[in-house]
C-alpha cells in the first residue's frame, strides 16, 4: 500500500509482528479486508495501541526473562560475597600442604656446607652465654659414652644408637628418615678411640654447626642467601600425654586440633587413665591411637619414670613418637593450639631438627639447680644470659643432630644426678625463682651445645635477644599455640558428637 495509506508487510516486516498486528488488530464491521495490502483508512488511529501492546509481547517475551536473568545473578553474585565476608571474619586456618604419601628424603650436607650466612654467630666473645666449641662438644658425648653401659638396653627398645657400633645402631626412623645422611655426618665429625671412652671431634664440626644457626637466624630479617628446597612436607603427627589427672586438660588439647587440624593423627600416651578415660577417646577421638607408655621396662633401671612431676618420661615420649613417625609435634595437655601455619617450622626442621619455644627474661640458671650444670661439666654463670624453653610445645624431626640431642636428653632423664639433682639448688645473678624445670632445663643446657645463641637485646625493640636458632620464631614470628595451665574441658569428648 502507498500514498495515504500503509503497507502492513513493510511496517511489520517479520513473521513475529505479523502474527501480532493480526491477532490484535482490531477491525471495524464497516471495513473489508481483501488481502495483507488492503488500504484501511482507520489503520493510522489504530497505531499507538499497536504499539503499546507491541512492546508489552516483547517485554513478556524477551525483555522479562533478561531481567530476571540479570536479578538472578545479581542475588547470586551479592550471596557469594556474602559469604566470602562471613569466612573472613572467621579465625584464618591457612591449610599446611602436606601429605602423607611425601616420598621426600632431604639431604641437607650439601646445602649447609654451602651455604653463605648474612647472620654471623658466634664471632664475639661472651662469657654469660655459652656456644658450641670442640671442647664442650667432646665433653658432651664423653659423658654420654660414660653411662651408656648402664643404660644402653633401655635405651635400645627406643631405637637410640649406640656410640660403639653407630653403623649398625643407627636405625631408620619411618616416613623419610635420611639414615645414610646421618651416619655420614656422625663418622665425619665424631670418632670414639680404642679405649672406647676418649672421644674425638673434627674441628669442622662447629663451622658447620655455625652455618645451621646462621641459616636459621638468617630467616628472621628474611636475609637469607639461599633456601633450603622442600619437595614436599610430609604430614604432621600430633603426640600427646598425661596421665588421668591431667584428662579434662588434655580434652581441650584435642579440642584445639580438631579445630585447626581435623581428621590429623593424634597419637596419646597413657601416663595412667582410667577405664572410662580410655573408653571416651576410642569412642569420641577417631583420630586418636592410644600407646600405653612402657613405665615396667624403664623403671628397672630408672624408678623415678614413675614420678610424673619429674617429667622423667618427657623424652621417652618424644623419643618413641619419633622413631615410629619420623617427624611429630608435640603438646603437653596444656597445649593449646590455635593455628595451622607449621610450614616454616617444619621446612626447616630439616635442617634442625629440634624446634622449641623460648621465654624471654626466664634466665636458665634461676631455674635451674645447679648439680644439672655440674652434671654436664659445665658452670651456671655462663649461662647467665641465656633463656629458658618450654618442653611442652616441640615441634621434632629425625636429623643427625636430633639423634645427638635426643640421646643426650634420654640419658639424663634416666639419670637423678642429672634430671633432680636433689641435693642443689637454683644459683643465679638475678633473683631466682628457686623452681627447678628438670626436663627443660636439661633439654636447653644440651641444645646450646649444638646451637650458637642468637644476637643480643636485637629483639622486642632491643628489651630481649634475638630468638635462638632452634627457637621455632626463627621460623615463622606467629603465636602456633598456647600454653594455658590449668585450663580443663571436662564436656568436650562427652558432647562431642559424631558424625
Amino acid at each position: 500500500m502507498k500514498g495515504s495509506g500503509y503497507d502492513i508487510e513493510h511496517i511489520f516486516e517479520n513473521s513475529f509482528i505479523l502474527e501480532f498486528y493480526l491477532n490484535n488488530l482490531t477491525i471495524s464491521p464497516d471495513m473489508k479486508v481483501n488481502s495483507l495490502t488492503h488500504k484501511f483508512t482507520s489503520l493510522p488511529s489504530q497505531l499507538p495501541i499497536l504499539y503499546l501492546k507491541l512492546l508489552l509481547r516483547l517485554f513478556l517475551r524477551r525483555l522479562f526473562p533478561a531481567i530476571l536473568l540479570i536479578v538472578s545473578l545479581y542475588f547470586f553474585i551479592a550471596n557469594t560475597k556474602k559469604k566470602e565476608y562471613e569466612q573472613s571474619t572467621q579465625p584464618t586456618i591457612t591449610t599446611t600442604v602436606c601429605l602423607s604419601d611425601c616420598d621426600f628424603i632431604p639431604s641437607t650436607d650439601e646445602f649447609i656446607r654451602t651455604y653463605t650466612p648474612k647472620t654471623l654467630l658466634g664471632t664475639k666473645n661472651d662469657t654469660t652465654r655459652v656456644e658450641p666449641t670442640v671442647e664442650r662438644i667432646r665433653l658432651l658425648l664423653e659423658k654420654i659414652r660414660s653411662k651408656e653401659d648402664k643404660y644402653q638396653s633401655i635405651l635400645n627398645t627406643f631405637d637410640v644408637f649406640n656410640m660403639t657400633n653407630p653403623n649398625i645402631s643407627f636405625k631408620p626412623y619411618l616416613f623419610g628418615s635420611n639414615v645414610d645422611e646421618i651416619k655420614i655426618l656422625y663418622n665425619r665429625y665424631i670418632k670414639l678411640m680404642n679405649d672406647n671412652k676418649t672421644i674425638q671431634i673434627d674441628e669442622t664440626f662447629i663451622d658447620y654447626l655455625r652455618k645451621i644457626s646462621s641459616y636459621l637466624s638468617d630467616s628472621l630479617k628474611n636475609q637469607r642467601t639461599n633456601t633450603f628446597p622442600v619437595k614436599c612436607s610430609r604430614k604432621p603427627v600430633f603426640v600427646l600425654a598425661s596421665d588421668g589427672g591431667f584428662f579434662d586438660g588434655l580434652q581441650g588439647t584435642i579440642h584445639t586440633l580438631d579445630t585447626f587440624w581435623p581428621n590429623y593423627t593424634i597419637i596419646v600416651y597413657d601416663m595412667g587413665y582410667s577405664p572410662a578415660q580410655k573408653n571416651l577417646l576410642k569412642t569420641k577421638c577417631k583420630q586418636c591411637t592410644v600407646i600405653q607408655f612402657p613405665f615396667a621396662s624403664i623403671e628397672k633401671v630408672a624408678p623415678h619414670i614413675r614420678t610424673l612431676g619429674n617429667y622423667a618420661f618427657k623424652p621417652f615420649v618424644v623419643q618413641d613418637a619419633l622413631r615410629r613417625y619420623g617427624q611429630i609435634i608435640y603438646g603437653d595437655s596444656s597445649a593449646r593450639f590455635n593455628h595451622n601455619s607449621f610450614d616454616p617450622v617444619l621446612y626447616d626442621n630439616y635442617i634442625r631438627g629440634f624446634a622449641a619455644r623460648e621465654l624471654p627474661g626466664h634466665f636458665l640458671p634461676c631455674y635451674t639447680r645447679s648439680g644439672a650444670f655440674s652434671y654436664f661439666n659445665q658452670s651456671y654463670t655462663n649461662y647467665d644470659d641465656i633463656y629458658m624453653a618450654e618442653a611442652n610445645f616441640l615441634v621434632v624431626t629425625d636429623t643427625f643432630l636430633t639423634r645427638l640431642i635426643m640421646k643426650a636428653w634420654l640419658m639424663c632423664a634416666l639419670d637423678t644426678d642429672c634430671l633432680i639433682t636433689e641435693s642443689t639448688k637454683a644459683l643465679c645473678s638475678r633473683t631466682s625463682a628457686g623452681v627447678h624445670r628438670y626436663d627443660q632445663s636439661a633439654m636447653v643446657i644440651i641444645l646450646t651445645h649444638f646451637f650458637f645463641q642468637g644476637n643480643r637485646l636485637g629483639w622486642l625493640n632491643g628489651n630481649a635477644n634475638d630468638p635462638t636458632p632452634y627457637d621455632m620464631f626463627t621460623s615463622v614470628i606467629k603465636h602456633l599455640g598456647d600454653i594455658k595451665r590449668g585450663e580443663r574441658e571436662p564436656n568436650y569428648l562427652p558432647e562431642k558428637k559424631i558424625p
